[in-house]
């Protein structure tokens, strides 16, 4: 499983309870993990989708398959990485941004995965101008030709502005809810 700037990182396995204090701090850093409950304890409660649990004695088969679920859970909670020199870094792959493209990047990333309306947007990239609408739209076209490579995408949420989220995923949802 890649980590937001794009290394090797693994769902960690932890035995409960013998390992509560390590688990509350995989918890609190956003780590996908992987519960393995003693036989006879009670197993916790997940707190968020990067957390599931087996009991002992487990099959290696369900546990492996938990592992890649958790893995797949967490790439698309992945959030991407601006340098100030304008790369950007997703998925373990980069691309180098033009300065306006760059302001645009940055205003989505703050907010990723939200709706960042146009006039947000504008202001960022143009504090001191209001140059014709469809400025904008020109860039937002471009920007989803070169984040498309990162498995980043651009939707346009009509009427309320855009957002910015991985393309893995929004198919990921779509097909969960289907």
């Amino acid at each position: 499983m890649l980590d937001p700037y794009g290394a090797e990182m693994d769902v960690r396995l932890i035995r409960w309870p013998a390992a509560k204090a390590q688990l509350d701090e995989l918890r609190a850093a956003g780590v996908p993990r992987l519960v393995v409950v003693d036989g006879d304890a009670a197993p916790p409660v997940p707190p968020d989708e990067l957390e599931d649990w087996v009991r002992l004695p487990a099959d290696q088969s369900d546990v492996r398959i938990r592992v890649d679920t958790l893995a797949g859970r967490a790439r698309g909670k992945a959030v991407p990485q601006l340098s100030p020199e304008g790369v950007l870094r997703h998925a373990g792959l980069s691309v180098v941004l033009s300065p306006v493209e760059h302001r645009l990047v940055d205003a989505l990333i703050a907010r990723f995965g939200v709706v960042v309306s146009r006039h947000d947007l504008m202001d960022v990239v143009w504090p001191d101008e209001r140059p014709p609408r469809n400025t904008l739209d020109v860039h937002i076209s471009r920007l989803r030709r070169r984040l498309g490579e990162l498995d980043l995408g651009v939707t346009t949420v009509r009427g309320r502005g855009y957002l910015l989220d991985s393309l893995s995923a929004r198919s990921q949802q779509v097909a969960a809810n289907e």
